[in-house]
């Protein structure tokens, strides 16, 4: 008879077979930093790069936006002083008790008035939400010179930015007054002056000067036996464009000259 084999010899695959395949199953498992990721993990990771990515995005835009606001603003303020060197310049050559019929030339009633809207409505022409300056205290010319050697109310211009967005620069010229003994310079709506009773200090009616927006004031007033109001010109200088943050809202940016127009200033503290 031949010889039995042993349950469990090598050659069988016995004891030895079996401690062979448990290292190789050993060796064939991989170690717990070796796994990957799971499906949720993945998934986990995705949703978190993706939300990374979209800040990222977001902070970009907001920077590019504000960044273009700023160039938009910068803009205006150049035009802004633009315009009050224009002014400077039209009065170059004249005396100041004839300003104001000189910066007036180029404006009539009907295009300060457009021009004294479109400034109200961007938000000029107020403190504190009152308003501080009426339509009756701007000044224009009874026939008004459309040619371009005057300033007028409105002109338009394009910016240098990509999108050549327009600029709308509007020059108006107040009717304005100083306290005398103060620093204190407002219109006679934000005085609260009367249309009556205004007297010149050497003798006269001022009341209809005052309050005519064709007609100059350029002698100190009193309003009753306390106060004397020394007479100045403040031309203002608005630019407005569109604002690429906030759809279908206006910027605008303001700035101003106040020019001294009574020939005895210096006797009128």
């Amino acid at each position: 008879m031949g010889r039995r084999r042993g349950v469990g010899s090598p050659q069988e695959g016995g004891a030895e077979g079996v401690m062979l395949t448990g290292r190789m199953l050993k060796r064939g498992m991989p170690k717990r930093g070796e796994r990957g990721f799971t499906l949720v993990e993945t998934i986990v990771a995705v949703l978190v790069l993706s939300l990374v990515g979209l800040a990222a995005a977001q902070f970009a835009v907001t920077a590019i936006r504000t960044s273009y606001a700023q160039q938009m603003r910068s803009t205006a303020v150049s035009l802004g002083d633009d315009g009050v060197e224009r002014v400077q310049a039209q009065i170059a050559s004249v005396n100041s008790d004839s300003y104001f019929d000189e910066l007036t030339k180029g404006m009539g009633e009907s295009r300060v008035d457009d021009a004294y809207t479109a400034l109200q409505k961007a938000g000029a022409f107020t403190a504190n939400g009152a308003v501080t300056t009426q339509l009756k205290d701007l000044g224009w010319a009874a026939t008004a010179d459309s040619s371009d050697k005057y300033i007028h109310p409105a002109r338009t211009t394009t910016g240098k930015d990509f999108k050549q967005s327009e600029f709308t620069v509007y020059t108006v010229v107040e009717k304005a007054y100083r306290l005398s003994g103060t620093m204190q310079v407002k219109t006679a709506s934000a005085w609260g002056l009367p249309n009556h009773g205004l007297d010149y200090v050497n003798g006269g009616d001022a009341s209809g000067d005052v309050w005519t927006p064709t007609k100059p004031v350029t002698k100190a007033f009193e309003s009753g036996s306390t106060s004397t109001y020394v007479p100045v010109i403040r031309v203002v200088v608005g630019v407005t464009w569109p604002d690429n943050l906030t759809k279908n809202k206006t910027c605008i940016y303001t700035t101003a000259t106040v020019l001294d127009v009574n020939a005895d200033w210096k006797l009128i503290v």
